[in-house]
């Protein structure tokens, strides 16, 4: 993933619009304490999968590290996330008793999620073939 962004970098040699901008009022904790940072870090989890993209730029927070990204930075990281996000995890619909059905969830997102037996889920139809599944507590 290195490099790929370095790779992505180099193509890209834009201008960088915000480099040298200091004391931008944070959205998190208010103070003017953003300023430009060249050496970023995009962590997050996405099916399971740690991602971690380096070497982006943009806004950091000096008081309570607050990230965001410039132009540049976040077109890598929507063209990575949108490649990872397309993807998931294919199951079958099974027929349980009394006319319900049922899904089994892998491993994979057992692991990751920690789900265990017997938890509460809320289903959130969106269209006719998407919906949400928010596991509760």
């Amino acid at each position: 993933m290195m490099k790929k962004t370095s790779t992505h970098l180099s193509k890209h040699k834009k201008k960088k619009p915000l480099k040298g901008v200091k004391n931008v009022t944070c959205t998190t904790c208010g103070g003017n304490t953003m300023d430009y940072a060249e050496d970023l870090v995009f962590d997050c989890y996405v099916l399971g999968e740690r991602i971690i993209i380096p070497h982006l730029t943009g806004l950091r927070c000096r008081t309570c590290g607050e990230m965001g990204y410039d132009a540049p930075s976040s077109d890598i990281i929507d063209q990575y996330m949108h490649e990872k996000v397309t993807g998931g995890y294919e199951v079958t619909v099974s027929t349980l008793s009394a006319g319900k059905l049922g899904l089994y969830f892998p491993k994979d997102v057992l692991r990751t999620m920690d789900i265990k037996a017997k938890i509460k889920a809320i289903i959130k139809p969106i269209t006719k073939k998407k919906m949400i599944v928010e596991i509760g507590t």
